[in-house]
């Protein structure tokens, strides 16, 4: 055993994936085992593709969550805002997480009628042009 090569777990994947598409699923006769060999192969390869990119997407996210606090403080300092969205905006810049994210925009909603509605359009349209750009990314597999 002290000839093998550890592969990635994404390299591991794509290794099955290539040998139930090449090998198993045309070798298979029946027309459903074969079907299934080949999804499968199609499954693998879409998991491969998520674990090789899942730290460059987590390190985007991040910064996502960087820029959209550092964009949503600039625009909150110009006018005062709701006490709960200024605590919202300080647990997002702290905690740079899903959860924060989804506070804030429950804030953002719950101030809405104290923020009008120009502001609230305007800091709700950057938090969901930076999550829009998350799901973007993470299609990027499943396609």
């Amino acid at each position: 055993m002290a000839d093998y090569v550890q592969l990635a777990p994404d390299e591991l994947l794509e290794r099955i994936a290539r040998t139930l598409k090449k090998e198993i699923g045309p070798a298979v006769e029946a027309a459903y085992p074969k079907t299934q060999a080949f999804m499968a192969a199609v499954v693998l390869q879409k998991l491969a593709g998520q674990l090789r990119l899942a730290d460059d997407h987590a390190a985007a996210s991040q910064r996502d969550l960087q820029e959209l606090t550092e964009e949503l403080s600039q625009l909150a300092a110009s006018n005062a805002i709701p006490a709960p969205l200024a605590e919202a905006l300080r647990t997002l810049r702290h905690d740079l997480d899903a959860a924060s994210v989804s506070r804030l925009i429950e804030t953002l909603y719950a101030t809405r009628s104290e923020l009008g509605e120009e502001r609230f359009n305007s800091l709700i349209r950057r938090v969901r042009t930076r999550l829009r750009a998350r799901v973007d990314r993470e299609m990027v597999y499943a396609a």
